[in-house]
């Protein structure tokens, strides 16, 4: 691990439109939020640069040493930007990551990084089941955009690991999987018919069990689209698939942090 290069780039640019400032900057405990992936990531010996793409109230918070670029208002764009601050090397790892996690650890991110770079793969993503979540938060009920495929219902991580030689592999399909990404209609409309169909089919009753997606089927439809080696790991870790998206999820992690059941998370 000590030999691989990641650079990370902290994507801070989203806005909390029910209070109107940026959703890094909300806070638990009195701390903007955005310190906590910034802190966990720069506790990580792999990591050799971070860079924190959003607005000037973000960046004038933020510790040093880490690179500081001015967000626009287009995901894509932002993460492109951050990308081109850091300046990879072919050989780079990148870990693309929301700034709005609030029980991000610095385990959960090692855990998940060693797992993604022992896989080879040049693009690997982070799948979470949703029991996870009810195992690590109780009586909480957590709401998350997940889907039902035959490894059992599964919501996604907001991080993504990839080797800076496969960008040119993703920019034609970049603003695509953006836009969609909450939408796991459009979502299959991307992957294909053959996938599309059996994601129909698997809401039939009494047999739709029959036709559920495998994580490998859509994994194998990823390397035909993308020309590159592609992995979905299932791992438990609830805190790099929650973010903030709407006030009731803010609600829900000042309710965890206010019980103390933040504690478990760095356990």
């Amino acid at each position: 691990m000590a030999s691989q290069s990641v650079k990370a780039v902290v994507l801070a640019g989203g806005v909390a439109t029910w209070v109107n400032k940026p959703k890094a900057l909300l806070t638990l405990n009195g701390n903007p939020i955005v310190l906590r992936i910034v802190n966990a990531l720069q506790s990580l010996q792999q990591v050799k640069q971070i860079a924190v793409v959003g607005p000037n109230a973000v960046l004038e918070i933020l510790p040093e040493p880490l690179i500081k670029v001015e967000a626009s208002s287009d995901l894509w764009t932002n993460t492109k930007l951050g990308i081109n601050a850091l300046q990879p090397q072919p050989d780079d790892y990148l870990l693309l990551c929301a700034a709005d996690m609030p029980f991000v650890t610095e385990q959960s991110l090692r855990e998940f990084l060693d797992a993604a770079i022992a896989s080879g793969a040049d693009i690997v993503y982070l799948a979470v089941p949703m029991a996870s979540f009810q195992r690590l938060f109780g009586s909480e009920k957590v709401r998350r955009t997940c889907a039902r495929l035959k490894e059992g219902v599964l919501t996604g991580g907001n991080l993504l690991l990839l080797r800076a030689r496969a960008l040119s592999n993703i920019v034609a399909f970049a603003d695509q999987a953006i836009r969609y990404r909450k939408s796991r209609w459009q979502l299959g409309k991307m992957a294909g018919w053959k996938i599309l169909l059996k994601w129909v089919l698997s809401h039939l009753p009494l047999v739709g069990q029959l036709f559920l997606v495998s994580v490998d089927e859509i994994v194998k439809r990823g390397e035909e689209l993308l020309g590159c080696k592609c992995k979905a790991i299932i791992a438990e870790l609830p805190e790099l698939a929650f973010d903030i998206d709407e006030p009731e999820d803010y609600e829900f992690a000042q309710r965890v942090v206010g019980k103390g059941k933040e504690e478990a998370l760095t356990c």
